[in-house]
């Protein structure tokens, strides 16, 4: 009968909708960068697509706006932070030796970083299988973080030759922790509508730090395509998760169930990338899906 309920609930279809889109961004991400288009240049790309959908939105809504001037300032940091978190996803996935299945299973710890937040800030009550989710996001943060083609040693100062992918991957997993908090804020005051189109607002003040440097012509036209195509994405699924939200989802729920992206990605991964990844890498996303699925229970 529980799960009769939730099939019914509008959040819990809005939030698999958003899961799908971040998965695609993704993939589309990747396949950008593949054709040559620096990171940067992909997430300059990344802005100006997401405009479309919020400019979409806001015709549909009649150009209405709340007048909630906490609720616009928590939409701006959404953007800011949601933003700073695509800069280093792009960078990390822009890594050679980056495979992005485990990337995804990285990055798609991040709920791990709203729930603290929720129970510090927001006085949600942090269960015991969600403490065992943590356990188990930490023990696939400490795989993750040792270079597979480093040799074994028992020497932790050896062992743990972070990958380069790494740290841009952590920084994903702070700053969209703390958008789920700041997410749930905006909706608080303004609809997911007015969110999202302030959230895009965020984005566009990283346009002067990104612009590029040489034509976009000299990139192929299907990379372009691809890093356009990731932000019209990533805002439709921030739409549809700002939407889960207000219609009744909780922020301890909804981030951790959004961020199930990685099992789309390490499913269609080999076939779409052609990428396979390691023994130990296949445990610690193994790991990282099970605390996702605990930490959203």
């Amino acid at each position: 009968m529980a799960a009769l309920v939730i099939f019914k609930a509008r959040w819990f279809w809005y939030s698999v909708l958003c899961l799908l889109c971040f998965a695609a961004y993704l993939f589309v991400s990747k396949l950008g960068l593949k054709q040559g288009v620096p990171d940067p240049t992909m997430f300059y790309l990344f802005i100006w697509g997401s405009l479309p959908v919020a400019l979409a939105l806001l015709t549909v809504r009649g150009l209405h706006f709340e007048k909630s001037l906490k609720g616009i300032s928590c939409g701006i940091t959404v953007g800011i932070l949601g933003g700073a978190g695509q800069l280093a996803m792009l960078n990390a996935l822009a890594v050679p030796s980056g495979n992005t299945s485990v990337i995804s299973a990285i990055t798609g710890l991040y709920p791990m970083v709203t729930v603290v937040l929720a129970v510090l800030l927001l006085r949600e009550r942090l269960t015991r299988v969600q403490t065992t989710g943590l356990l188990l996001a930490t023990t696939a943060i400490v795989i993750f973080a040792r270079d597979p083609s480093a040799p074994f040693s028992m020497s932790w100062t050896r062992a743990l030759q972070v990958p380069e992918w790494f740290r841009p991957a952590t920084v994903v997993l702070g700053s969209w922790g703390a958008v789920g908090i700041f997410q749930k804020l905006a909706t608080n005051y303004i609809s997911a509508g007015s969110t999202m189109i302030w959230q895009t607002l965020g984005f566009f003040l990283f346009l002067p730090l990104v612009y590029p440097s040489q034509s976009l012509s000299a990139f192929v036209t299907l990379g372009l395509a691809y890093g356009l195509l990731g932000g019209a994405l990533t805002n439709l699924g921030s739409w549809f998760l700002f939407a889960a939200l207000k219609s009744g989802g909780k922020v301890s729920i909804v981030a951790p169930f959004t961020a199930l992206y990685p099992l789309v990605v390490v499913f269609l991964a080999p076939l779409i990338l052609k990428e396979s990844i390691t023994l130990v890498q296949g445990v610690g996303v193994l790991c990282a899906v099970a605390a996702i699925v605990l930490l959203s229970t």
